[in-house]
C-alpha cells in the first residue's frame, strides 16, 4: 500500500484504515464471544473488547501507520494511544452501543458497528496529531 497513495495524511489515514478495520473484527470477535458466548453483561463484555481492540490497534498502527514517528518511548506510545483511542471508544463507542442495545432493541453487533463508526475519524486524528505529532504539540 505504501506506493499506492501518496506519502502524507492520506497516506496514513489509508494505513489507519486498514488497522481500524482488523481492529473491528477484533472488537467485534470478542464482543460476540464474551457476550454472546460466555454470557458476559454486555456492559462489561463491551468495555473488555474494545480494551483489547484498542491494544491490537495500537501495536499494529505502532509498527506500520506510523513506523517513522516513534520518537516517543514505547510507553509513552502506548498510554498516548490508549488514552486518545479511549476517548472516542469510551465516550462515543461504548454508549452508542449500550444506548442503542438498551433502549433502541438494536441487536448488540450491530449497535457496536455504528458507535465504532462514530468514533473512527476522531482516532485518527488525535492519534495523527497527540500520540505521534510533532514533540512540540
Amino acid at each position: 500500500m505504501d506506493g499506492i497513495i501518496e506519502k502524507g495524511i492520506p497516506h496514513r489515514f489509508a494505513k489507519f484504515a486498514v488497522v481500524g478495520a482488523s481492529g473491528v473484527l477484533v472488537n467485534m470477535g470478542m464482543l460476540a464471544l464474551l457476550k454472546g458466548m460466555t454470557e458476559m453483561p454486555l456492559a462489561v463484555a463491551g468495555l473488555c473488547a474494545i480494551e483489547i481492540s484498542i491494544l491490537s490497534n495500537f501495536i499494529l498502527n505502532d509498527l506500520w501507520t506510523w513506523h517513522d514517528s516513534r520518537w516517543r518511548s514505547y510507553w509513552g506510545r502506548m498510554w498516548r494511544y490508549n488514552f486518545s483511542v479511549g476517548i472516542t471508544a469510551y465516550g462515543i463507542n461504548y454508549p452508542i452501543l449500550l444506548i442503542l442495545t438498551n433502549f433502541a432493541r438494536v441487536q448488540f453487533l450491530w449497535a457496536n458497528l455504528v458507535g465504532i463508526a462514530l468514533g473512527s475519524m476522531a482516532n485518527f486524528i488525535l492519534n495523527h496529531f497527540w500520540t505521534y505529532g510533532k514533540k512540540n504539540f
